[in-house]
C-alpha cells in the first residue's frame, strides 16, 4: 500500500493503474451497449467476461512527453529552489513552463503540396508504433485465451480528417498476424476514434465535455484500491 496525498499527484506505482481505470470508463462512456462492469485484470488489462473480450491498454504519448509532464505536475508541491532546478531542466528539453501549465516543443501539422505524407510520416507515428508493439506483444503469447482482442490508445494526437483512412489502411497492414486486435480505439484531443479491423471500417465519436469527470474518477479507483 503506498501513501495518496490530497491533490498532489499519484505515486509511480499504485495496486492498480490509473491509465486503465480511465480507459475503463471511457469505454463504459462511450459504447454502453458494448461495455459493462469492465474488469481490471493482467494481460489483457481489461476484461468484459460477459462477452469474453479482453481489452489491452497502452499510451502513445512519447517517453520523453509523458516524463515531461510527471515532472510539472510536481512542481507545484516542491521548494521554491527545487521548482527553480525542475523548471530549467525542462527547458532544456524544450518545454515552457509556466504557473497557467507547459507549452510543449512545437510539432506542425501542416503538410504542403497537393499530397499527404505517408502515414507513419507524420506524428500518428507514435500511435501506429504502440499499436505495432502491442500486436507484437499479443502474439508472444502469455495471454488469456479470449473470443476476442481489443486495444485502447490513449494519446495527444489532433488527428486531421484525412488521416483515419490511411491509419485504418496502415492497420489491416500488419494485422495479417496469427493473432490481431479487432477493435482499436485511439483517443485523441480531438475525438475517441474507432478502427474496426474485422470489418474494414472506422468512425470518430465526439468527446467534447463527455470527457469531464473521468479522470477524478479514475483517481478515486486508484486511490480506494490502496485502502483494500
Amino acid at each position: 500500500m503506498v501513501e495518496i496525498e490530497k491533490d498532489k499527484p499519484l505515486p509511480k506505482h499504485t495496486r492498480i493503474d490509473y491509465d486503465e481505470c480511465y480507459a475503463k470508463l471511457v469505454l463504459e462512456k462511450f459504447f454502453p451497449n458494448e461495455y459493462k462492469n469492465l474488469e481490471l485484470c493482467d494481460y489483457p488489462d481489461l476484461r468484459d467476461v460477459k462477452h469474453d473480450i479482453g481489452i489491452e491498454v497502452t499510451s502513445a504519448i512519447p517517453q520523453q512527453q509523458r516524463e515531461a509532464l510527471g515532472l510539472a505536475c510536481e512542481i507545484p508541491f516542491l521548494s521554491e529552489s527545487e521548482q527553480k532546478r525542475r523548471i530549467e531542466y525542462l527547458q532544456k528539453k524544450g518545454y515552457q513552463y509556466s504557473e497557467f501549465g507547459m507549452v510543449h516543443p512545437g510539432r506542425s501539422n501542416s503538410w504542403t503540396g497537393s499530397d499527404f505524407p505517408p502515414i507513419e510520416k507524420t506524428f500518428c507515428a507514435d500511435f501506429l508504433d504502440a499499436a505495432s508493439k502491442k500486436i507484437e506483444k499479443l502474439n508472444r503469447g502469455n495471454y488469456e485465451v479470449l473470443s476476442q482482442y481489443n486495444l485502447f490508445v490513449q494519446s495527444e494526437l489532433l488527428v486531421e480528417n484525412w488521416m483515419p483512412p490511411k491509419i485504418l489502411e496502415w492497420l489491416l497492414s500488419v494485422s495479417v498476424r496469427e493473432k490481431a486486435y479487432s477493435v482499436i480505439y485511439l483517443l485523441g484531443l480531438n475525438g475517441l476514434f474507432l478502427f474496426d479491423v474485422g470489418n474494414k471500417a472506422w468512425k470518430k465519436l465526439e468527446t467534447g465535455t463527455k470527457l469531464y469527470g473521468l479522470g477524478e474518477l479514475a483517481r478515486s479507483m486508484v486511490e480506494e484500491s490502496e485502502k483494500e
